[in-house]
């Protein structure tokens, strides 16, 4: 009998979260359809939650499709083909977002190369209308092992398109994910002058050309050694294909979160080095081409001084569904709801790395244990 009424009760337990998402589903339509431009219910919402919290907060949207993009009048000297951008991936179908994202560049970039790198098995429909917007397909067989965390198959597409945007001339390459977008009109033209604000030596041990640029990383990034965020990474086309000439990991691991955790029960930094996680990887056997990559913090910092820059996703205005952290402006706020995060949670921003260019920071021993925490 108890069993029955614990039966019922879950059974209408179920049956009200259901109609309570179709009741949200159904405001949220309304919403939508009323307040397009988020200037009227969603600032209510927001000022309500104010209200009962201990927190500020603020939205951003971000247009899916790029049909009502009005391009600047502002010229630019950049030349048709000097920039290569290389969507990587599997091809995003939801809101047809890797679509739109190449309708966007054609728009922001104009005169760019545009590559899809994917894999040989994408629906060839799906492929003719990438051909019909003008942008190259450079197609790679699926094989095995995958790496850690899929990195062999980021290596794989990466390289390859990067390889093409050399073939068709480009100076410069953007190695961007196929489910991350960039809305910001003249990023290109910020990039290429940050890698002449800041030249590499010559003779640099790697043979750069210019500097390795990425975004502001994930949780732990400032003192995990050789951690540079991987969902996009930008600079002279020789220097990426450099980059990206390196030796597949020899794991089979599709998820690392899940096998970090049930392998050792924990997702700390430490552990994350050892593996390493793909983010570190890719950096690390990129370096051990060259030199003996040690994996410590004052290391980690003389590399970035030397030879990276780190950007902020609010400078290229960047957006990235996956995971649902839908503004990585705000992902990367530096705050968790409450209070600003503690040293093992820190990534590097713009700030930190015009801060470790210019030796602002003082290197302590400490430092070396901090990936030792539990950043997850």
């Amino acid at each position: 009998m108890e069993s029955l009424k614990n039966w019922i009760i879950m059974v209408i337990k179920k049956i009200i979260t259901q109609v309570l998402i179709v009741i949200t589903r159904f405001l949220m339509y309304c919403i939508s359809r009323v307040d397009k431009k988020g200037n009227l219910v969603l600032p209510l919402l927001f000022n309500g939650y104010e209200r009962y919290s201990e927190n500020f907060c603020n939205f951003k949207l971000y247009p899916k499709n790029a049909d009502y993009f009005i391009p600047s009048n502002i010229k630019t000297v950049t030349k048709p083909g000097e920039f290569a951008i290389v969507l990587q991936g599997i091809i995003e179908i939801r809101d047809n977002f890797t679509i739109e994202t190449v309708k966007l560049y054609k728009k922001i970039f104009p005169g760019a190369i545009i590559i899809i790198s994917t894999w040989d098995y994408t629906d060839k429909d799906l492929l003719d209308e990438f051909k019909i917007l003008g942008c190259e397909i450079v197609l790679s067989k699926d094989f095995k092992p995958c790496g850690f965390g899929n990195v062999n198959y980021q290596i794989c597409t990466s390289l390859a398109g990067i390889k093409r945007a050399k073939e068709l001339g480009a100076l410069y390459t953007l190695k961007n994910r196929s489910d991350l977008r960039i809305y910001k009109e003249f990023a290109f033209e910020y990039l290429k002058s940050l890698l002449t604000i800041f030249p590499v030596d010559k003779d640099n041990p790697f043979q750069l050309k210019g500097r390795i640029i990425s975004p502001a990383g994930n949780s732990g990034q400032m003192f995990m050694p050789l951690w540079l965020q991987d969902f996009y990474y930008f600079g002279y086309t020789e220097d990426m294909i450099n980059f990206f000439d390196i030796p597949y990991d020899s794991l089979q691991v599709h998820s690392a979160q899940k096998y970090l955790k049930e392998k050792y029960g924990k997702f700390d930094g430490e552990i994350m080095c050892n593996i390493p996680v793909p983010e570190i990887y890719i950096t690390k056997t990129f370096i051990e081409k060259y030199m003996r990559a040690e994996m410590k913090v004052i290391n980690h910092w003389n590399l970035i001084r030397q030879y990276f820059i780190m950007v902020d996703h609010e400078a290229l205005n960047s957006y990235w569904p996956k995971y649902k952290l839908y503004n990585l402006s705000s992902f990367y706020c530096e705050y968790d709801g409450k209070h600003n995060f503690i040293d093992p949670y820190k990534h590097i921003s713009s700030v930190d790395f015009l801060n470790l260019y210019n030796n602002q920071y003082e290197y302590e021993d400490w430092m070396e244990g901090i990936r030792k925490k539990n950043i997850y």
